[in-house]
């Protein structure tokens, strides 16, 4: 039998549906070619950065350009370290295939959200955070008398990114929560927006554009903190001189104002206030 939606959730889903084909996203997305292609042939060596591509604000690909907060992290960073710009190359990077990039050397570097339990990642360092975000809820307009805070996820589905840690900080938050988890973020969002999830969890950075990138008459967050999440670069475990020069780059991202600078441009992207630049990036 078809499904009846509402004509607002059928504006949202067609919403939904013209993002994911902006981004090139379908329902095998994780298996498909991940690197990106270079506007020009580089001189000299290239860097490998994993980038989330599918979070408005935090980092996306559209139309064949960059932008987000983590894409000027990582652009700013591999400029210190000696990069040209064409001589980065950016790819698709989820949270349950991170570490696996990093191991099998199709990335150097990721620029992105540590998992949010803290779970303790063999073969991976990171540098200390640029950004300090909180795990968050995100739901549908019409859901938000039944859901205002963590009390009343008791028997509702809630989904988040594999390998994000947002599902084992809900475990450990809420008895009788039911958990689903999807590859990325947006197929989350699909779900929630037709009824097969009641909310989604995630660091309120990457929610926020994705309430944003829906617009606002369908999706907004709970505004109830599950948690810390932070965003740092990570590099493969015992680069130890590397991580130090990162370091070094994110504090002189942080004194000559950049890093405020892209965090103000989260804010005016898609509206989100809450989170902060860590109290000393060096």
């Amino acid at each position: 039998m078809a499904h009846r939606y509402p004509q607002y959730l059928k504006r949202a889903l067609r919403r939904v549906l013209a993002f994911a084909v902006s981004l090139g996203l379908g329902a095998s997305s994780a298996a498909c070619g991940q690197a990106s292609v270079m506007a020009e042939a580089p001189d000299g060596p290239t860097i490998t950065i994993g980038v989330s591509l599918d979070e408005p604000g935090v980092g996306l690909r559209h139309d064949g350009q960059y932008s987000g907060l983590d894409i000027t992290v990582a652009r700013y960073v591999a400029q210190v370290l000696g990069y040209a710009r064409k001589q980065v190359n950016f790819m698709q990077v989820w949270p349950a295939n991170a570490d696996s990039m990093l191991s099998s050397g199709k990335a150097q570097m990721l620029v992105t959200s540590l998992p949010m339990d803290g779970t303790k990642r063999e073969g991976v360092q990171s540098s200390k955070p640029y950004l300090l975000a909180q795990q968050d809820l995100l739901i549908r307009r019409d859901g938000r008398a039944s859901i205002t805070g963590l009390s009343d996820l008791k028997g509702k589905v809630v989904c988040s990114a594999a390998g994000s840690g947002a599902a084992a900080n809900l475990k450990k938050a809420i008895t009788g929560v039911l958990l689903r988890e999807r590859d990325s973020y947006p197929q989350c969002v699909t779900a929630l927006l037709i009824g097969e999830a009641d909310a989604v969890s995630a660091d309120d950075a990457v929610l926020s554009g994705l309430a944003s990138a829906m617009g606002s008459d369908y999706l907004t967050l709970v505004g109830e903190s599950l948690g810390l999440a932070v965003h740092a670069v990570q590099v493969p475990a015992g680069e130890n001189e590397l991580i130090r020069k990162i370091d070094d780059a994110l504090a002189m991202m942080r004194k000559d104002g950049s890093l405020a600078r892209a965090l103000d441009a989260l804010r005016d992207s898609t509206g989100y206030a809450q989170g902060s630049l860590p109290a000393s990036a060096g």
